[in-house]
């Protein structure tokens, strides 16, 4: 890299209502930063700008020798911003000696390709929804070598279809998990990474060894910063269980950099991948075989192995990074809220009791983890609920300094964010969406249940409560202190669906987890974790939904590369009633049904679509937590907890399922809920779209105004 830019990643609309707005982004240098704010009118085909007066607050983390973070609350001095009118921003930089802004770095300048402006604007714009529709962009599962194109190009091109337009353009966009991929890191990336690493975050690569002393020894202290030579470490030594882990992120300035690079293209403009010719040379990738007389032939069918997958990542990386400039407009004038899921720290986190058992009781396991988690609320996190997280930034100025001082994190920091619990929260959009935690605050059964695969007997753990009694408890305490009231419709957002699609988790429940279980390997991507595999978890998820009693409630998921939408009615035992709408969109880049178990479930799901897409699903809860799923008559029980009925909704095309890459668009007004998936064919968007729903509250509503008129 010639020289390190001065915006690193951002500027990001963040958390925005009434009383104030967030942004967020990353420099190289300290500097102060003013904003001014516009509001953009269109008058007889002319765009004009008026100022609206604003004061702003910077706080700002030094996170590395050349890495800031900061994010800026912008707020009015005396009553509230104006809703739902369009709203243009700039920001002024104040360096050493120097004075510029954003049009100043080319930012603003429509010739530009990498441009955060859509159409004729001058500045990237957003805008406070009230009364307007809430059109929410949402998604998941944006790996960096994925297969298929990138959707948020299709994202990109709708904001600019309708920029001028608050009533059709995205309101906000929901990330529900996966944001980066930490666990599967491609191979062109990784020593790109490293390089970047060490001019921004200006980590000693050497302290690893303090975490884990085994690290100072050969081959691992090698092995560790060559392409393809962590998994053996992450598996025996952080007790990881990725298959994919060989270029596995391990410490927070890997972390960082990994972000840094996916938000946007800034890093990439001067940054060349090195060709294998060149990894070679430099000693660069790992190779299990060496190259001596013994074990000469391995060491070579591994060198085609190595140059094979090199060039299939590379191809799969160029389009992604040519996309970013797209991603970092969406998001300088999109309002974004962000949740984890597992790869945004580790394939299979927190998993199981025992996984982080094992994890938090290895040193550099539980270190990976807190620096995931480190960073996670540095680039995401922050800006959900900026207002929460107040004592958690005094700690973590203090805790990064001593990581620029060390190299790593003291263990009463680890012990800290592994221990916090505040993820959960609470979006201020209308209506109100709340935000879900299902990795940290997960409880787990420990009684055994029978396994069988043909005649292979075996015993296995229950599947985890993706949110244990605790984690409600601080669910229920995060949504009683927010703006919403008992009733009111609410947007849940869940990263793993509520409602899975049935022949898929069977699927994975007869086949892909009992392999599992029996310590048998299976070549499949898509993880083994829904809700309903825990009785005692769904049943809590209803419950909550029953005693809120949203009306409507609509469930937003990502998670399980494939799209769906599914509607059921509750009723509980007491005779109250649900209705819930649930729509999943997944993945963003990550196509997954291919290979053998990928192309049998995809026939499989084909079969199986003709008959569910007209069937309703009778299921029940019993006292003891057990599911039964079937005919009319399972509903009959007389000894249970609720009983729903559930159905999937095709598309206008006629599937109940999708499985190429697509981000969801979800448009909620006074006259329902309609639901389309945006995907890109490499030339323009393609829609998948579904009918629109109108609820009981809808109707209602309906009915209230006819008899007022």
């Amino acid at each position: 890299m010639k020289e390190i830019p001065f915006l690193l990643a951002g500027p990001i609309i963040r958390r925005v209502q009434s009383d104030s707005v967030y942004l967020w982004l990353a420099t190289s240098k300290e500097t102060t930063i003013q904003v001014e704010l516009n509001h953009i009118q269109e008058d007889n085909g002319s765009i004009e700008y008026d100022p609206v007066v604003v004061h702003s607050n910077t706080k700002s983390l030094r996170a590395g020798k050349n890495l800031y973070i900061h994010l800026i609350e912008i707020y009015p001095p005396y009553s509230s911003f104006p809703v739902d009118v369009l709203l243009g921003y700039n920001l002024h930089f104040k360096t050493n000696h120097h004075a510029f802004d954003l049009g100043e770095l080319g930012l603003l300048h429509r010739e530009n390709p990498d441009s955060i402006v859509y159409g004729s604007l001058k500045y990237p714009s957003f805008f406070i929804q009230k009364n307007s529709p809430a059109n929410i962009l949402y998604g998941s599962c944006q790996k960096t070598h994925g297969k298929g194109n990138t959707v948020l190009t299709s994202a990109d091109l709708t904001i600019q279809n309708h920029y001028l337009q608050t009533n059709k353009r995205p309101s906000a966009l929901f990330l529900m998990g996966d944001q980066i991929y930490a666990d599967d890191v491609p191979d062109p990336i990784f020593p790109v990474i490293s390089n970047l690493a060490d001019n921004i975050i200006g980590e000693n690569k050497a302290k690893i060894g303090a975490i884990e002393p085994k690290l100072q020894e050969e081959p691992f202290r090698h092995a560790i910063d060559q392409i393809h030579g962590r998994q053996y470490i992450m598996d025996q030594f952080a007790g990881f269980t990725s298959s994919n882990a060989s270029n596995h992120m391990i410490r927070f300035s890997e972390y960082a950099v990994l972000y840094l690079l996916t938000l946007g293209p800034a890093l990439w403009e001067d940054t060349d991948i090195p060709d294998f010719d060149e990894i070679l040379e430099e000693d660069q990738l790992y190779f299990k075989y060496p190259d001596t007389k013994n074990h000469r032939k391995n060491h070579r069918k591994e060198w085609k192995q190595h140059r094979k997958r090199y060039h299939e990542q590379l191809d799969e990386v160029i389009p992604f990074i040519y996309s970013l400039g797209q991603t970092r407009r969406i998001l300088a004038n999109t309002p974004t809220y962000m949740i984890f899921d597992d790869h945004d720290i580790t394939d299979d986190w927190n998993i199981s009791a025992e996984w982080k058992h094992i994890v938090y009781h290895s040193s550099l396991g539980k270190n990976v983890v807190a620096n995931g988690l480190t960073a996670y609320w540095l680039f995401q996190g922050w800006g959900n609920d900026p207002v929460v997280y107040q004592r958690l930034y005094q700690e973590m100025n203090d805790y990064l300094d001593y990581y620029l001082r060390y190299s790593y994190f003291p263990d009463h920091w680890e012990t800290r964010i592994w221990d916090f619990h505040n993820w959960t929260f609470v979006a201020p959009t209308n209506p109100r969406s709340l935000f879900l935690d299902t990795r940290t605050m997960r409880a787990y059964d420990m009684e055994p249940q029978p396994i069988r695969i043909g005649r292979i007997i075996g015993e296995g753990k229950n599947a985890a409560q993706l949110i244990g009694e605790a984690g409600w408890k601080v669910t229920d305490n995060v949504l009683q202190h927010s703006t919403w009231s008992h009733g009111e419709p609410l947007i849940l957002v869940s990263p793993t669906p509520l409602y899975g699609i049935g022949i898929i988790e069977s699927f994975l429940n007869r086949f892909i987890y009992p392999f599992r279980v029996l310590g048998i390997p299976t070549d499949y991507e898509l993880d083994f974790e829904a809700w309903k595999y825990n009785g005692k978890g769904f049943h809590q998820f209803l419950e909550h939904i029953g005693k809120w009693n949203p009306s409507p409630c609509v469930i937003l998921s990502g998670d399980v590369h494939y799209a769906g939408a599914v509607e059921s009615n509750v009723t509980f035992s007491d005779q109250r009633k649900v209705q819930i709408q649930q729509y999943t969109s997944s993945p963003i880049h990550n196509m997954s049904f291919s290979g053998v178990w990928g192309k049998l479930l995809k026939l499989a799901v084909w079969f199986n679509g003709f008959k569910r897409k007209r069937r309703i699903i009778h299921r029940c809860c019993d006292i003891a937590h057990n599911l039964t799923t079937g005919k009319r008559n399972v509903s009959k029980v007389s000894d249970h907890r609720w009983r729903e009925e559930i159905k999937y909704i095709s598309s206008m095309k006629g599937s109940i399922i999708e499985t190429k890459n697509n981000i969801g668009y979800l448009a909620y007004d006074q006259n329902g809920i309609s639901n389309k998936l945006l995907q890109f064919n490499g030339i323009q968007t393609e829609e998948v779209t579904y009918k629109r729903m109108v609820t009981k509250q809808h109707k209602q509503e309906k009915k209230q105004v006819a008899t007022e008129k």
